[in-house]
């Protein structure tokens, strides 16, 4: 969270937006506020455009928006209580996300089996073509000979 600014104010939604919500107001500021498209200095248009991206990327993953909700709860009765917590500090809710990575897709786990099978067929005929011309698998490099 950087700033005071929240994640909903940046992109203009209420704190029960919807996804379909976020994305329309997301596809709405991404217009108006991208570098190629806008009439604001470069400099300023890409900065707001990245907030409006890293908004949009926290709020519409909802592991991220759980634990970003949380952190809001936490932040606002901290400032009632006046106590002063340390943003360092690791949030346990964190480690949910090492590692959370989707499945492999069909295509994917077809490449995979592709390419096992051409490095297979590939040491094989490695194998037979040295074996045939005469050549023993057990040699001693050259460069260990000099």
């Amino acid at each position: 969270m950087k700033g005071e600014t929240s994640y909903y104010k940046i992109l203009g939604v209420n704190e029960n937006a919807s996804n379909h919500e976020l994305r329309k107001a997301f596809c709405k500021l991404s217009i108006e506020l991208h570098p190629d498209t806008t009439s604001l200095e470069i400099d300023v248009a890409k900065t707001k455009f990245q907030e409006v991206l890293e908004a949009y990327e926290h709020l519409n993953n909802s592991n991220l928006r759980k634990i970003y909700d949380d952190k809001l709860k936490e932040n606002s009765k901290s400032r009632n209580n006046t106590n002063v917590l340390n943003n360092l500090v690791i949030d346990s809710n964190n480690q949910n996300l090492i590692g959370n990575r989707r499945p492999f897709s069909n295509g994917e786990l077809f490449s995979l089996f592709l390419l096992i099978i051409i490095i297979s067929i590939s040491l094989i005929c490695s194998i037979f073509i040295a074996s045939f011309t005469g050549k023993e698998l057990d040699t001693i490099p050259l460069w260990l000979i000099k």
